[in-house]
């Protein structure tokens, strides 16, 4: 079986020629799409999703391979608002270094039976997430999400590991500086998401129970929360039951949803809570 790894990660004629066609193409607008075509050769995956990741400023797709309708509706809704609550970015803000990611090592303990898991990465027919990150400067970097289609295998990190020196050579080489791009001015700034995250639902929800609404959203269980506030899962299913009371709803599917809206109705430079724009739009719509 060792055998089999070590022959696994020896790289064959056709890897060296994709890292050549890499080389080549740093400085050139096809570098995005060979980078993540080798990358996901390497780790044995079928779909992938680059992005360039800021501190204050929106993230920007850079290149993706997803193309049926339905996926391109939920990485919309992604890029805008959704991508705030995603574990690889929240790792990107602790500002650990270029790192290989796997989505099980770094999400809360409850993420894969949460609403946000099942919409952004389990209808659009992933398992055995990973990805890379590759800090560029203090407050920036690229991130290359990869995935395996629901085909009957999973993604193999081992060969990406060892090919990480020469992909991170690649990258930094290519974007020597990442600034955010912005053509249209509407973009919301990270610094101003991460406010209306903080401030949802503080209308109406008590202060412990808003923290609770943040730790449900990033994908927490009751008893991984019970933990951070030293309380037993029961109080904290209490508390998450008043919320839903609350905010009029019955599941974390609408808590999700009602997060999404909520923060999308609220203007980029608001610090009030995003439910107040919401609710206010819901009045003001005729019918």
């Amino acid at each position: 079986m060792q055998n089999q790894d070590i022959a696994d990660e020896r790289f064959g004629q056709e890897d060296f020629a994709r890292l050549a066609a890499c080389i080549n193409a740093v400085g050139t607008e096809r570098f995005p799409e060979l980078i993540c075509q080798l990358c996901m050769e390497f780790v044995g995956a079928e779909k992938v999703y680059l992005t360039a990741f800021f501190d204050r400023d929106p993230i920007v797709e850079l290149y993706s391979n997803h193309s049926s309708e339905r996926h391109l509706k939920a990485l919309e809704m992604y890029l805008k608002v959704a991508y705030f609550l995603d574990p690889f970015f929240q790792r990107f803000r602790e500002h650990r270094g270029d790192e290989l990611l796997l989505l099980g090592d770094i999400a809360p303990d409850n993420f894969k039976t949460s609403e946000y898991y099942q919409l952004f990465y389990r209808d659009m027919g992933l398992q055995d997430e990973c990805g890379i990150l590759v800090h560029i400067g203090e407050n920036s970097a690229i991130c290359i999400s990869m995935g395996a289609e629901e085909t009957g295998h999973g993604t193999n990190p081992r060969r990406l590991s060892s090919a990480l020196p020469a992909i991170y050579a690649l990258i930094k080489r290519h974007w020597t500086r990442l600034t955010p791009v912005q053509t249209d001015g509407t973009g919301r700034l990270a610094a101003q998401l991460e406010a209306a995250f903080k401030a949802f639902g503080k209308s109406v929800l008590s202060p412990r129970e808003s923290e609770i609404v943040r730790l449900i959203l990033q994908g927490h269980s009751s008893k991984s929360i019970a933990r951070e506030f030293d309380n037993s899962p029961e109080t904290i299913k209490v508390h998450r039951r008043r919320v839903y009371q609350k905010l009029n709803i019955a599941s974390q599917g609408e808590l999700l949803s009602l997060f999404l809206s909520a923060v999308m109705a609220a203007p980029p430079t608001s610090s009030e809570d995003p439910l107040y724009h919401y609710f206010a739009s819901k009045t003001s719509t005729p019918g």
